[in-house]
């Protein structure tokens, strides 16, 4: 056999079918034998790359975040203090059609306990991205959070877990963001404003809108 001269080319040939077929198919639906057929390639082509169905989705996940600024403290977020910047980040991250777009395509976690570990094996890069501001924030006064990497960490662990695990109906996801809110403002991190919630309201519509039934 031929050996493959651009693997990059071919990689990324994978990822954008495979994305499109989970959009159109939803991930539970759609098969490495769907995805095969769908390339014209053969299956050992394909696990060449990747060795599952949930590689290829985790891959089209880190790429979005590689393409993130890497320094969250930077001009590119608005906001004069670590509290506004901070968010300003959440803002863009249930705003972003790219990020909207990709959280549609989220497998049921509970069916999928190897992405269920691998979205636990990544929080520390949320940390990395979320601690920064919690210090500018303590540096200048806009926050008072006593002990800002175990605040981060839960604070994203009850975001992505609690909420994005067990979100429940769009009313119940609600209530739980008021709780949500409720811890931060009481570690000194009021961050969920009214803006917030009104951009976590339509982030639950979009998410929700659209998505194919996962099977029985």
């Amino acid at each position: 056999m031929a050996r493959n001269k651009h693997p990059e080319e071919t990689v990324e040939k994978i990822l954008m079918v495979s994305r499109r077929l989970f959009a159109e198919k939803g991930y539970e639906h759609t098969t490495i034998q769907d995805i095969v057929n769908a390339l014209g390639m053969s299956k050992g082509a394909v696990y060449h790359h990747f060795q599952s169905k949930e590689e290829i989705y985790d891959r089209i996940y880190d790429e979005y975040y590689a393409a993130l600024d890497p320094s969250p403290t930077s001009a590119s977020l608005s906001g004069r203090t670590g509290r506004e910047k901070l968010t300003s980040f959440l803002l863009h991250c249930l705003t972003d059609p790219e990020k909207v777009s990709l959280d549609r395509l989220r497998p049921d976690l509970e069916r999928n306990p190897r992405l269920l570990v691998s979205m636990l094996r990544g929080m520390e890069d949320a940390v990395g991205m979320v601690l920064p501001l919690i210090e500018e924030g303590n540096a200048d006064g806009s926050l008072c959070v006593a002990r800002p990497r175990e605040t981060a960490e839960a604070f994203l662990l009850l975001a992505n877990l609690w909420l994005g695990l067990l979100p429940g109906t769009p009313e119940e996801l609600m209530e739980k963001f008021r709780v949500l809110k409720d811890f931060c403002d009481g570690v000194g991190m009021p961050i969920l404003d009214g803006e917030v919630l009104a951009a976590l309201g339509r982030y639950v519509e979009q998410v929700s809108s659209g998505k194919p039934d996962p099977q029985p």
